[in-house]
């Protein structure tokens, strides 16, 4: 594989140089491995498991960045750059420099990978400074780079190939989460379930298992930051969808109601037509679409995202 790749950023010649190198082995021996080491290199790596409000401090590494990742359980991170609750899946940064506490709220698990060489500050930097350090995913992509350490003993190419995809994933996921958000990490996660898997979801009890806290605290804290609870916000997810099935001639509102995860049809009617100020049915007779030549790309496209 070479770096003909655009997707990640354009770091400068150094980047650029070794890059083919790390990705398609050769037998260059031992200055090359040196090289390799210097440009990313995964350090370390663990799995630890941790009881229920145990603590521990991990001193700062003046040369390494901490990839933490929570699988299993929910912990809390503070840094001097940020204080966070984890979830599972989700992972968070700690800069070269930066010592850090964790505290286990629920009994759990969690990975640690330690990444160093130039390359790091080249990528990561602007995040550093902006405290972009939260990423919402990353727990496969740290599972993967252990993995690949264990695999890969002691060659060079393949545990720096290792780093060097692990780091280009954390640069995608931590551009994802913006320092400045309104909303707490809990809250942010539970939008993020409920704006990608609204179809599949029955209701806000659902949502707080799979973030590991009680239906009532969600709830409250959703409430408070974001205005609505979130029952209603998982509502207006679904008949914002709603409306985008009906004008399609395939769609009929007793399918449309099942594919939403409604009991019946004719409860998706009444909560249609109390948000709507009209039933399913007369929306659908208003707004339905013809799909001739010159039907709207978006409905094509809605069409063969449905029936793939």
């Amino acid at each position: 594989m070479s770096s003909s790749s655009k997707k990640y950023p354009e770091t400068g010649d150094t980047f650029f140089a070794h890059t083919s190198f790390l990705l398609s082995p050769d037998e260059a021996g031992s200055a090359a491995a040196s090289s390799v080491a210097r440009l990313i290199w995964l350090d370390a790596a663990a799995s630890s498991a941790m009881a229920e409000q145990e603590t521990c401090t991990l001193p700062a590494e003046e040369e390494r960045l901490l990839v933490l990742a929570v699988d299993k359980g929910s912990l809390h991170v503070g840094s001097e750059q940020l204080t966070a609750t984890l979830l599972r899946g989700q992972t968070i940064l700690i800069p070269p420099g930066t010592s850090c506490t964790l505290t286990m709220l629920d009994a759990g698990r969690i990975l640690k990978v330690y990444l160093r060489g130039t390359l790091i500050g080249d990528v990561m930097q602007p995040y550093f400074e902006q405290q972009k350090l939260f990423c919402p995913a990353g727990l496969s992509d740290v599972r993967e780079a252990i993995h690949a350490r264990e695999m890969a003993e002691d060659r060079a190419e393949q545990i720096s190939a290792a780093a060097y995809h692990l780091l280009m994933r954390l640069h995608e996921t931590a551009g994802l989460y913006e320092a400045q958000s309104a909303y707490p990490l809990l809250v942010d996660a539970g939008i993020g379930i409920m704006q990608e898997e609204f179809t599949h979801l029955y209701g806000v009890d659902e949502v707080a298992e799979r973030l590991g806290v009680t239906t009532a605290h969600f709830t409250r804290l959703f409430s408070q930051t974001v205005g609505i609870p979130p029952g209603r916000f998982l509502k207006q997810q679904k008949l914002n969808y709603a409306k985008k099935l009906l004008i399609l001639p395939e769609m009929t509102v007793a399918l449309v109601a099942e594919m939403l995860g409604f009991s019946n049809v004719n409860y998706f009617s009444k909560v249609f037509r109390k948000e709507n100020g009209m039933t399913p049915a007369e929306y659908r007779k208003l707004n339905r679409v013809s799909l001739s030549a010159e039907a709207d790309k978006d409905v094509q496209d809605m069409l063969q995202e449905l029936y793939l």
